[in-house]
Protein backbone atom coordinates (compact mmCIF):
# COMPACT_ATOMS: atom_id res chain seq x y z
CA UNK A 1 0.00 0.00 0.00
CA UNK A 2 1.19 3.43 -0.56
CA UNK A 3 2.48 5.00 2.43
CA UNK A 4 4.00 1.79 3.57
CA UNK A 5 8.11 1.21 4.05
CA UNK A 6 9.44 -1.43 2.67
CA UNK A 7 12.49 -2.99 4.11
CA UNK A 8 14.91 -4.43 1.63
CA UNK A 9 18.05 -6.66 2.70
CA UNK A 10 18.96 -7.58 -0.74
CA UNK A 11 19.14 -4.00 -2.31
CA UNK A 12 16.64 -3.71 -5.75
CA UNK A 13 13.54 -3.56 -6.52
CA UNK A 14 10.20 -5.28 -7.20
CA UNK A 15 9.92 -4.49 -11.21
CA UNK A 16 6.23 -4.83 -10.83
CA UNK A 17 5.98 -1.61 -8.32
CA UNK A 18 7.77 1.23 -8.08
CA UNK A 19 9.45 2.39 -4.93
CA UNK A 20 11.82 5.60 -3.61
CA UNK A 21 14.48 5.10 -1.52
CA UNK A 22 13.55 6.92 2.11
CA UNK A 23 16.74 5.61 4.66
CA UNK A 24 19.41 3.95 5.19
CA UNK A 25 20.75 2.22 8.25
CA UNK A 26 23.95 -0.08 8.21
CA UNK A 27 23.19 -2.82 5.37
CA UNK A 28 19.11 -2.32 5.55
CA UNK A 29 17.99 0.17 2.93
CA UNK A 30 14.65 1.39 3.48
CA UNK A 31 11.91 2.05 0.47
CA UNK A 32 8.99 3.43 -0.26
CA UNK A 33 5.97 2.61 -2.74
CA UNK A 34 5.30 5.77 -4.61
CA UNK A 35 1.75 7.25 -5.52
CA UNK A 36 0.93 7.23 -9.12
CA UNK A 37 1.02 10.90 -9.74
CA UNK A 38 4.85 10.38 -8.20
CA UNK A 39 5.58 7.72 -11.39
CA UNK A 40 4.13 10.51 -13.80
CA UNK A 41 6.78 12.59 -12.12
CA UNK A 42 9.33 10.13 -12.56
CA UNK A 43 8.59 8.88 -15.70
CA UNK A 44 7.22 12.12 -17.59
CA UNK A 45 7.22 10.00 -21.37
CA UNK A 46 4.19 8.40 -19.34
CA UNK A 47 2.63 11.89 -19.04
CA UNK A 48 3.42 12.71 -22.28
CA UNK A 49 2.31 9.90 -24.18
CA UNK A 50 -1.10 10.86 -22.36
CA UNK A 51 -1.19 14.21 -23.71
CA UNK A 52 -0.25 12.88 -27.31
CA UNK A 53 -3.38 10.01 -26.82
CA UNK A 54 -5.92 13.26 -26.03
CA UNK A 55 -4.71 15.59 -29.08
CA UNK A 56 -4.43 12.74 -31.46
CA UNK A 57 -8.08 11.55 -30.66
CA UNK A 58 -9.48 14.91 -30.57
CA UNK A 59 -7.58 15.84 -33.99
CA UNK A 60 -8.69 12.65 -35.62
CA UNK A 61 -12.20 13.94 -33.98
CA UNK A 62 -11.76 17.24 -36.13
CA UNK A 63 -11.05 15.97 -39.62
CA UNK A 64 -14.03 14.03 -39.38
CA UNK A 65 -15.80 16.43 -41.85
CA UNK A 66 -13.30 16.32 -44.13
CA UNK A 67 -12.84 12.33 -44.94
CA UNK A 68 -14.78 12.11 -47.47
CA UNK A 69 -13.17 8.31 -48.35
CA UNK A 70 -13.61 6.77 -45.11
CA UNK A 71 -16.56 4.94 -43.66
CA UNK A 72 -17.79 6.39 -40.15
CA UNK A 73 -15.50 8.78 -39.96
CA UNK A 74 -17.14 10.46 -36.56
CA UNK A 75 -16.39 7.25 -35.11
CA UNK A 76 -12.33 6.81 -36.27
CA UNK A 77 -11.37 8.77 -33.07
CA UNK A 78 -12.33 6.07 -31.10
CA UNK A 79 -10.39 3.72 -32.89
CA UNK A 80 -7.61 6.01 -32.34
CA UNK A 81 -7.97 5.28 -29.04
CA UNK A 82 -8.45 1.77 -28.95
CA UNK A 83 -5.02 1.91 -30.53
CA UNK A 84 -3.44 3.88 -27.67
CA UNK A 85 -5.00 1.58 -25.28
CA UNK A 86 -3.63 -1.25 -27.12
CA UNK A 87 -0.61 0.26 -27.49
CA UNK A 88 -0.07 1.23 -23.88
CA UNK A 89 -0.49 -2.48 -23.08
CA UNK A 90 2.35 -3.65 -25.29
CA UNK A 91 4.76 -1.03 -23.73
CA UNK A 92 3.52 -2.13 -20.31
CA UNK A 93 4.34 -5.89 -21.60
CA UNK A 94 7.54 -5.54 -23.52
CA UNK A 95 8.83 -3.55 -20.27
CA UNK A 96 7.71 -6.48 -18.46
CA UNK A 97 9.07 -9.01 -20.65
CA UNK A 98 12.35 -7.16 -20.37
CA UNK A 99 14.32 -6.05 -23.38
CA UNK A 100 16.62 -8.93 -22.84
CA UNK A 101 14.45 -11.49 -24.13
CA UNK A 102 13.78 -9.40 -27.35
CA UNK A 103 17.29 -9.00 -28.19
CA UNK A 104 17.50 -13.30 -27.77
CA UNK A 105 15.40 -13.29 -30.64
CA UNK A 106 15.81 -10.14 -32.64
CA UNK A 107 17.36 -12.49 -35.69
CA UNK A 108 14.44 -14.36 -35.37
CA UNK A 109 11.88 -11.23 -35.46
CA UNK A 110 14.42 -9.56 -38.46
CA UNK A 111 13.85 -12.29 -40.42
CA UNK A 112 9.63 -13.01 -40.10
CA UNK A 113 9.55 -9.15 -41.10
CA UNK A 114 11.71 -9.57 -43.78
CA UNK A 115 9.48 -12.24 -45.16
CA UNK A 116 6.04 -10.10 -44.84
CA UNK A 117 8.17 -7.29 -46.75
CA UNK A 118 9.02 -9.58 -49.36
CA UNK A 119 5.67 -10.64 -50.28
CA UNK A 120 4.15 -6.84 -50.17
CA UNK A 121 7.44 -5.90 -53.20
CA UNK A 122 6.39 -8.96 -54.93
CA UNK A 123 2.54 -8.05 -54.93
CA UNK A 124 2.99 -4.75 -55.57
CA UNK A 125 5.15 -5.56 -58.91
CA UNK A 126 2.28 -8.15 -59.73
CA UNK A 127 -0.12 -5.70 -59.40
CA UNK A 128 1.39 -2.33 -61.05
CA UNK A 129 3.64 -4.50 -63.73
CA UNK A 130 2.25 -7.38 -64.71
CA UNK A 131 -1.09 -9.26 -63.70
CA UNK A 132 -2.90 -6.18 -62.51
CA UNK A 133 -4.36 -8.71 -59.88
CA UNK A 134 -2.88 -9.19 -56.11
CA UNK A 135 -1.28 -12.67 -55.81
CA UNK A 136 -0.40 -12.48 -52.02
CA UNK A 137 -3.18 -13.25 -49.33
CA UNK A 138 -4.57 -10.12 -47.88
CA UNK A 139 -2.27 -7.35 -49.58
CA UNK A 140 -3.60 -4.04 -49.64
CA UNK A 141 -2.68 -1.34 -52.65
CA UNK A 142 -3.45 1.95 -51.58
CA UNK A 143 -2.47 5.41 -53.02
CA UNK A 144 0.27 4.01 -55.29
CA UNK A 145 1.90 1.23 -52.70
CA UNK A 146 1.02 -1.89 -51.50
CA UNK A 147 2.21 -1.59 -48.00
CA UNK A 148 -0.27 -3.22 -46.17
CA UNK A 149 -2.31 -6.61 -45.29
CA UNK A 150 -5.38 -6.31 -45.00
CA UNK A 151 -6.54 -7.96 -42.10
CA UNK A 152 -10.40 -8.40 -40.96
CA UNK A 153 -11.04 -4.86 -38.66
CA UNK A 154 -7.34 -3.19 -39.33
CA UNK A 155 -4.29 -3.21 -41.58
CA UNK A 156 -1.03 -4.02 -41.03
CA UNK A 157 1.65 -2.17 -42.37
CA UNK A 158 5.42 -4.58 -41.38
CA UNK A 159 7.51 -1.55 -42.76
CA UNK A 160 6.50 0.19 -39.47
CA UNK A 161 7.19 -2.20 -37.30
CA UNK A 162 10.63 -3.67 -39.21
CA UNK A 163 12.86 0.00 -38.83
CA UNK A 164 12.44 -0.43 -34.53
CA UNK A 165 13.26 -3.65 -35.46
CA UNK A 166 15.97 -2.82 -37.35
CA UNK A 167 17.20 -0.34 -35.05
CA UNK A 168 17.50 -3.65 -32.64
CA UNK A 169 19.32 -5.58 -34.37
CA UNK A 170 21.96 -2.47 -34.89
CA UNK A 171 22.07 -1.55 -31.48
CA UNK A 172 22.96 -5.37 -31.01
CA UNK A 173 25.51 -5.49 -33.47
CA UNK A 174 26.99 -2.18 -32.81
CA UNK A 175 27.44 -3.26 -29.02
CA UNK A 176 29.10 -6.60 -30.15
CA UNK A 177 31.73 -4.29 -32.52
CA UNK A 178 32.45 -2.16 -29.62
CA UNK A 179 33.04 -5.20 -27.06
CA UNK A 180 35.17 -6.54 -29.96
CA UNK A 181 37.20 -4.21 -30.91
CA UNK A 182 38.90 -1.55 -28.40
CA UNK A 183 40.91 0.02 -30.84
CA UNK A 184 39.10 1.55 -33.83
CA UNK A 185 41.05 1.27 -36.88
CA UNK A 186 39.50 2.43 -41.00
CA UNK A 187 39.56 -1.43 -41.46
CA UNK A 188 37.12 -2.36 -38.59
CA UNK A 189 34.73 0.33 -39.14
CA UNK A 190 34.64 -0.11 -42.75
CA UNK A 191 33.99 -4.32 -41.72
CA UNK A 192 31.26 -2.50 -39.04
CA UNK A 193 29.27 -0.46 -41.93
CA UNK A 194 29.39 -3.24 -43.81
CA UNK A 195 27.87 -5.19 -41.15
CA UNK A 196 25.42 -2.58 -40.73
CA UNK A 197 24.67 -2.42 -44.36
CA UNK A 198 23.88 -5.83 -44.71
CA UNK A 199 20.83 -5.37 -41.93
CA UNK A 200 19.60 -1.91 -43.29
CA UNK A 201 19.55 -2.19 -47.18
CA UNK A 202 17.61 -5.58 -47.61
CA UNK A 203 14.24 -4.11 -45.79
CA UNK A 204 15.37 -0.39 -47.44
CA UNK A 205 14.84 -1.52 -50.95
CA UNK A 206 11.86 -3.86 -50.09
CA UNK A 207 9.84 -0.93 -48.73
CA UNK A 208 11.06 1.13 -51.91
CA UNK A 209 10.32 -1.80 -53.96
CA UNK A 210 6.64 -1.34 -52.34
CA UNK A 211 6.69 2.37 -53.73
CA UNK A 212 6.72 3.70 -49.90
CA UNK A 213 9.84 6.10 -50.15
CA UNK A 214 8.55 7.72 -46.95
CA UNK A 215 9.63 4.51 -44.51
CA UNK A 216 12.43 3.87 -46.70
CA UNK A 217 13.86 7.27 -45.74
CA UNK A 218 12.93 6.76 -42.39
CA UNK A 219 14.95 3.42 -42.24
CA UNK A 220 18.07 5.52 -43.72
CA UNK A 221 17.51 8.38 -41.05
CA UNK A 222 17.68 5.72 -38.35
CA UNK A 223 20.72 4.24 -39.50
CA UNK A 224 22.95 7.74 -39.71
CA UNK A 225 21.86 8.20 -35.83
CA UNK A 226 23.12 4.60 -35.24
CA UNK A 227 26.00 5.18 -36.88
CA UNK A 228 26.22 8.44 -35.25
CA UNK A 229 26.26 7.12 -31.76
CA UNK A 230 28.66 3.97 -32.59
CA UNK A 231 32.10 5.83 -31.87
CA UNK A 232 33.10 5.68 -35.58
CA UNK A 233 35.63 8.72 -36.94
CA UNK A 234 33.32 11.84 -37.18
CA UNK A 235 34.93 12.12 -41.26
CA UNK A 236 32.94 9.43 -41.89
CA UNK A 237 29.73 11.55 -41.16
CA UNK A 238 31.40 14.33 -43.30
CA UNK A 239 31.96 12.15 -46.16
CA UNK A 240 28.00 10.33 -45.74
CA UNK A 241 26.78 14.49 -45.88
CA UNK A 242 28.78 15.46 -49.01
CA UNK A 243 27.40 12.45 -50.77
CA UNK A 244 24.00 13.28 -50.02
CA UNK A 245 24.12 17.20 -51.04
CA UNK A 246 26.02 15.52 -53.82
CA UNK A 247 23.04 13.74 -54.97
CA UNK A 248 20.46 16.19 -53.95
CA UNK A 249 22.35 18.92 -56.15
CA UNK A 250 22.60 16.08 -59.14
CA UNK A 251 18.60 16.12 -59.06
CA UNK A 252 18.07 19.40 -58.80
CA UNK A 253 20.39 19.61 -61.61
CA UNK A 254 18.61 16.99 -63.79
CA UNK A 255 15.19 18.17 -62.63
CA UNK A 256 16.29 22.17 -64.12
CA UNK A 257 18.49 21.33 -67.11
CA UNK A 258 17.85 17.62 -68.03
CA UNK A 259 14.14 17.08 -67.07
CA UNK A 260 13.92 14.04 -69.94
CA UNK A 261 16.59 12.22 -67.64
CA UNK A 262 14.81 13.05 -64.31
CA UNK A 263 11.67 11.82 -65.43
CA UNK A 264 12.75 8.71 -66.34
CA UNK A 265 14.71 8.31 -62.55
CA UNK A 266 11.93 9.49 -60.97
CA UNK A 267 7.91 8.84 -62.23
CA UNK A 268 4.47 8.50 -61.77
CA UNK A 269 3.54 9.17 -58.62
CA UNK A 270 6.83 10.24 -56.92
CA UNK A 271 7.17 12.88 -59.85
CA UNK A 272 3.63 14.30 -59.50
CA UNK A 273 3.93 14.83 -55.50
CA UNK A 274 7.18 16.88 -56.86
CA UNK A 275 5.53 19.01 -58.88
CA UNK A 276 2.70 19.76 -56.53
CA UNK A 277 5.63 20.57 -54.29
CA UNK A 278 7.07 23.19 -56.33
CA UNK A 279 3.92 24.63 -57.43
CA UNK A 280 1.06 24.00 -55.36
CA UNK A 281 -1.49 26.73 -55.93
CA UNK A 282 -0.48 25.95 -59.70
CA UNK A 283 -1.39 22.26 -59.87
CA UNK A 284 -4.60 22.39 -57.19
CA UNK A 285 -6.85 20.39 -60.01
CA UNK A 286 -4.21 17.54 -59.05
CA UNK A 287 -0.96 17.38 -57.68
CA UNK A 288 -0.49 20.66 -55.52
CA UNK A 289 -4.16 20.03 -53.98
CA UNK A 290 -3.61 18.61 -50.59
CA UNK A 291 -0.80 20.66 -49.92
CA UNK A 292 -1.97 24.60 -50.73
CA UNK A 293 -5.57 23.78 -49.26
CA UNK A 294 -3.81 22.87 -46.18
CA UNK A 295 -2.11 26.33 -46.14
CA UNK A 296 -5.31 28.00 -46.51
CA UNK A 297 -6.99 26.02 -43.97
CA UNK A 298 -4.17 26.47 -41.16
CA UNK A 299 -2.97 29.79 -42.68
CA UNK A 300 -6.48 31.71 -41.74
CA UNK A 301 -7.31 30.25 -38.45
CA UNK A 302 -5.14 32.76 -36.24
CA UNK A 303 -4.23 32.43 -32.74
CA UNK A 304 -7.43 30.20 -31.41
CA UNK A 305 -8.26 28.48 -34.86
CA UNK A 306 -11.57 28.37 -36.71
CA UNK A 307 -12.97 26.00 -34.14
CA UNK A 308 -13.44 21.84 -33.81
CA UNK A 309 -14.79 20.16 -37.07
CA UNK A 310 -14.57 23.53 -38.93
CA UNK A 311 -13.99 23.13 -42.89
CA UNK A 312 -12.42 26.04 -44.62
CA UNK A 313 -11.13 23.68 -47.49
CA UNK A 314 -11.35 20.22 -47.86
CA UNK A 315 -7.90 17.85 -48.48
CA UNK A 316 -7.32 14.31 -48.37
CA UNK A 317 -5.67 12.15 -45.42
CA UNK A 318 -6.44 15.24 -42.89
CA UNK A 319 -6.31 12.49 -40.21
CA UNK A 320 -2.79 10.70 -40.89
CA UNK A 321 -0.11 12.77 -43.21
CA UNK A 322 -1.57 16.08 -42.77
CA UNK A 323 -3.15 15.97 -39.08
CA UNK A 324 -1.12 18.84 -38.01
CA UNK A 325 -3.15 21.29 -40.54
CA UNK A 326 -5.84 19.92 -38.81
CA UNK A 327 -5.08 20.75 -35.45
CA UNK A 328 -3.41 24.09 -36.61
CA UNK A 329 -6.78 24.97 -38.42
CA UNK A 330 -9.31 23.83 -35.84
CA UNK A 331 -7.09 24.74 -32.42
CA UNK A 332 -4.95 27.66 -34.01
CA UNK A 333 -1.07 28.54 -33.59
CA UNK A 334 -1.64 28.45 -29.57
CA UNK A 335 -3.09 24.70 -30.74
CA UNK A 336 -0.04 24.05 -33.21
CA UNK A 337 2.53 25.72 -30.09
CA UNK A 338 1.48 23.27 -27.54
CA UNK A 339 1.89 20.27 -29.71
CA UNK A 340 5.51 21.49 -30.58
CA UNK A 341 6.03 22.10 -27.35
CA UNK A 342 4.43 18.57 -26.94
CA UNK A 343 6.77 17.03 -29.41
CA UNK A 344 10.12 19.04 -28.13
CA UNK A 345 9.96 17.60 -24.67
CA UNK A 346 9.12 14.19 -25.44
CA UNK A 347 12.43 13.67 -27.97
CA UNK A 348 14.20 15.36 -25.24
CA UNK A 349 13.23 13.11 -22.75
CA UNK A 350 14.05 10.19 -24.87
CA UNK A 351 16.88 11.66 -25.76
CA UNK A 352 18.29 12.24 -22.09
CA UNK A 353 17.80 8.64 -21.30
CA UNK A 354 19.98 7.62 -23.78
CA UNK A 355 22.59 10.01 -22.65
CA UNK A 356 22.54 8.80 -19.12
CA UNK A 357 22.97 5.04 -20.13
CA UNK A 358 26.36 3.21 -19.67
CA UNK A 359 25.06 0.48 -21.90
CA UNK A 360 26.10 0.98 -25.87
CA UNK A 361 23.58 -1.22 -26.91
CA UNK A 362 21.30 1.23 -25.35
CA UNK A 363 22.54 4.41 -26.32
CA UNK A 364 22.37 2.65 -30.05
CA UNK A 365 18.58 1.79 -29.67
CA UNK A 366 17.89 5.35 -28.51
CA UNK A 367 19.88 7.26 -30.99
CA UNK A 368 18.14 5.18 -33.80
CA UNK A 369 14.82 6.16 -32.62
CA UNK A 370 15.26 9.60 -32.01
CA UNK A 371 16.35 9.35 -35.36
CA UNK A 372 13.45 8.20 -37.07
CA UNK A 373 10.72 10.41 -34.87
CA UNK A 374 13.07 13.29 -35.79
CA UNK A 375 13.14 12.53 -39.36
CA UNK A 376 9.62 12.00 -39.73
CA UNK A 377 8.98 15.09 -37.51
CA UNK A 378 10.55 17.39 -39.49
CA UNK A 379 9.71 15.96 -42.67
CA UNK A 380 6.13 15.85 -41.83
CA UNK A 381 5.65 19.44 -40.46
CA UNK A 382 8.18 20.82 -43.35
CA UNK A 383 5.89 19.46 -45.91
CA UNK A 384 2.89 20.54 -44.67
CA UNK A 385 4.69 23.97 -44.40
CA UNK A 386 5.46 23.53 -48.07
CA UNK A 387 9.00 23.39 -47.26
CA UNK A 388 9.61 19.53 -48.45
CA UNK A 389 7.51 17.45 -50.88
CA UNK A 390 4.81 15.38 -49.59
CA UNK A 391 5.68 11.69 -49.32
CA UNK A 392 3.31 10.04 -47.00
CA UNK A 393 5.20 10.47 -43.67
CA UNK A 394 3.05 10.81 -40.59
CA UNK A 395 3.50 12.84 -37.47
CA UNK A 396 4.76 9.99 -34.53
CA UNK A 397 2.18 9.15 -31.80
CA UNK A 398 -0.40 11.74 -33.66
CA UNK A 399 -1.54 10.51 -37.12
CA UNK A 400 -4.24 7.60 -37.14
CA UNK A 401 -3.55 4.58 -37.34
CA UNK A 402 -2.42 1.46 -35.54
CA UNK A 403 1.00 0.25 -37.02
CA UNK A 404 2.77 3.71 -36.57
CA UNK A 405 1.38 4.34 -33.29
CA UNK A 406 1.81 0.48 -31.87
CA UNK A 407 5.98 0.34 -33.40
CA UNK A 408 6.65 3.13 -31.14
CA UNK A 409 4.62 2.14 -28.10
CA UNK A 410 6.74 -1.27 -29.21
CA UNK A 411 9.91 0.90 -28.49
CA UNK A 412 8.82 3.05 -26.10
CA UNK A 413 8.10 -0.05 -23.76
CA UNK A 414 12.24 -0.58 -24.49
CA UNK A 415 13.43 3.04 -23.51
CA UNK A 416 10.90 3.06 -20.28
CA UNK A 417 13.21 -0.27 -19.52
CA UNK A 418 16.43 1.52 -20.16
CA UNK A 419 15.05 4.60 -18.00
CA UNK A 420 14.43 2.23 -15.23
CA UNK A 421 17.84 0.56 -15.57
CA UNK A 422 19.12 4.40 -15.29
CA UNK A 423 17.18 4.79 -12.14
CA UNK A 424 18.39 1.41 -10.78
CA UNK A 425 22.01 2.32 -10.91
CA UNK A 426 21.25 5.82 -9.42
CA UNK A 427 20.05 4.51 -6.81
CA UNK A 428 22.62 1.98 -6.38
CA UNK A 429 25.36 4.09 -6.86
CA UNK A 430 23.57 6.25 -3.32
CA UNK A 431 23.43 3.33 -1.53
CA UNK A 432 27.48 3.00 -1.87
Amino acid sequence: NEGTTYVLTQHGFARDMEFTLISEENDEVRYQLVSNEETLKKYPLIALVILFGAISCLAVASAAPIMTNVANPYMLWLKQALYYLLGGILSYIIYKIGQDTLYNHIKTLYMIFIVLLIGLAIDHFAYTKLLHIHIVPLAKFTNGATSWYNIPGFTFQPSEFMKIIMVMYLAKITQEYNERILVKTTDSEIQYIIQVMKISLPPAILIYLQNDSGVMMIIMAAVFFVLLSSGMNKNWFLFIIIIGLIGVLGLAYLFIYQNGIFTSLISGHKLSRIYGWLDPEGTTGNQGLQSWFAQLSYGTAGWFGHGFRAVVKAFPEGQTDFIFSVIATSFGYVGAFITLLAIAAFDVIILSIGLKSDNIRDKTFIMGTFGCLIFQQTWNIGMILGLLPITGITLPMLSYGGSSLLSYMFALGIIIDIDYQNKLRDVKHKQY
